[in-house]
């Protein structure tokens, strides 16, 4: 074992010191269990931490890094911080505390499901404990992989941060297929931050190849998608290709739900365009259990707030039937320029006021 914790409660990096470094600082415990770990070393193994009894529990070497980087870059905050706390039948990876503050970090490298990160959470919360989870080992590209805890957690706290060395940097943006999405990414100082920070970034240009990209790419025919979309445009004269610009908002709340953002949008659409007279709140609603999707009520409020708002900032109302539809695909290309460039201008000039 390469790390262990000292007299003094710090980490100890074997491979990094000599014995005669190390050995002041004995006692040592696993940062894992809490049981006493030795010093050792033979002729074919370098210097390491050994359990006087066996631990249950071992995590990679990555892990351990981060979790150190983490615990370090929480110290320079301010944080008083422990390691491996026990809470109820749960063993959290750090504990930090400032002021009336107390949070539960996590440090997930590994699959998570979601029923296993939402049970987690309430576990802490039910606690007394906010709690913000870590991806570790999550590449910082354009367009990252996420897994659905991912999005859940961005759908939270607006935002997904991910542990290097001893920073951490947090990704803020939009959800563009069920597994990517599109933002950038930010060291950070603090675990706060604002839902309309994604906005202020936001990429006008890089957003309508977006949806040229969908526009012209022939959607494949799921029997969920022609059931929800294609049996219902083709009888009114519609082309997918040609749907209203509108159908394509950046909405930073659809990380609340593990459903593709554009097909999502499209069959509200055409949900509203049907039934003109139903609450928009019942629309959405209705849109998630066509998807097999039951929607918290997070999610449903959170959605119907961030759609309202787009759609006064693109001057739009909600009765969708007053949309303008496309007929050409030139048309609708022109449109989501014009649409996106002005949403980006307005965006830019309440950042500065």
């Amino acid at each position: 074992m390469r790390f262990a914790i000292d007299r003094t409660g710090g980490y100890v990096d074997a491979l990094t010191l000599s014995r005669g470094r190390i050995e002041p600082f004995a006692p040592f415990v696993c940062p894992e269990c809490g049981e006493r770990v030795i010093v050792k070393q033979g002729v074919r193994r370098r210097l390491h931490f050994a359990h006087v009894h066996p631990c249950g529990r071992g995590e990679s070497t990555g892990h351990h890094e981060d979790k150190w980087g983490v615990r370090q870059w929480l110290q320079t905050q301010g944080y008083a911080v422990e390691q491996e706390v026990v809470i109820g039948a749960r063993r959290a990876d750090l504990l930090a505390r400032r002021d009336d503050t107390r949070l539960v970090i996590e440090i997930q490298a590994s699959t998570l499901t979601i029923e296993s990160y939402v049970e987690r959470t309430r576990h802490y919360r039910d606690n007394g404990l906010d709690v913000v989870w870590l991806a570790s080992g999550l590449e910082p590209s354009a367009w990252p992989s996420l897994q659905p805890w991912m999005r859940h957690e961005l759908f939270r706290r607006h935002g997904l941060l991910v542990p290097c060395k001893q920073s951490l940097y947090r990704f803020i943006g939009f959800p563009i297929s069920v597994r990517r999405g599109v933002g950038h990414w930010q060291t950070v100082s603090s675990f706060s931050s604002s839902p309309f920070e994604c906005y202020y970034r936001f990429d006008a240009q890089q957003w309508v190849q977006l949806v040229r990209r969908r526009r012209m790419t022939p959607p494949y025919p799921t029997t969920q998608y022609r059931r929800l979309v294609l049996n219902r445009l083709y009888p009114i004269g519609m082309l997918p290709s040609l749907m209203p610009s509108c159908c394509y908002l950046p909405l930073s709340s659809l990380w609340g739900i593990h459903v593709h953002p554009f097909t999502f949008q499209t069959v509200l659409y055409l949900n509203r365009r049907e039934r003109p007279d139903d609450s928009v709140a019942w629309s959405i609603e209705k849109t998630c259990r066509q998807f097999d999707v039951t929607p918290t009520s997070d999610f449903l409020q959170a959605f119907e707030v961030q759609w309202r708002q787009l759609l006064n900032v693109f001057d739009m109302t909600e009765s969708v039937r007053d949309w303008h539809v496309p007929k050409t695909l030139e048309t609708a290309l022109l449109h989501d320029l014009r649409l996106f460039q002005g949403f980006q201008r307005f965006m830019a000039k309440s950042y500065t006021n």
